[in-house]
């Protein structure tokens, strides 16, 4: 498996996954991050695209609004490895924490962030169309 920056090419794959997988997607930030301004990783594995990170990165601040995984592909360390790698390119840049939003009543999205060292700071009534949402925050090291 490997973590590289987003490409263009990237495009029609990225769409895929993230119609299949997040419940509320947003293809403008999406396209953000294909075009510009937006920060994105992908990982592959075997040469697959199965997985992308998104981040709106600020002077020490940095909001993930979508990381998604391919269904087929999931619990299997991507989404691991593309927060450690997007959390090292952070670092670099004297950003000191990380943000995000789940969905309330996703509890494995929730055990997931918290295993990686996020801690739920906010929840934000009706955030979805039909959930609550939960911020979570991450300090990270220089």
């Amino acid at each position: 498996m490997t973590v590289r920056e987003i490409r263009a090419d990237d495009r029609d794959r990225l769409r895929e996954i993230q119609q299949a997988v997040l419940s509320d997607p947003s293809p403008s930030v999406l396209a953000a991050a294909l075009d510009g301004p937006l920060f994105g990783l992908v990982a592959e594995d075997s040469g697959a695209v199965v997985g992308y990170l998104l981040a709106v990165i600020g002077e020490t601040r940095t909001y993930v609004p979508e990381l998604a995984v391919a269904a087929d592909t999931q619990r299997r360390g991507h989404g691991s490895a593309l927060l450690a790698a997007a959390i090292d390119r952070l670092c670099e840049r004297s950003v000191r924490t990380v943000r995000l939003t789940t969905r309330a009543d996703d509890p494995a999205a929730r055990a997931f962030y918290e295993q990686q060292g996020f801690e739920s700071v906010e929840r934000i009534p009706d955030h979805y169309d039909d959930a609550d949402g939960v911020v979570y925050e991450r300090r990270i090291d220089g």
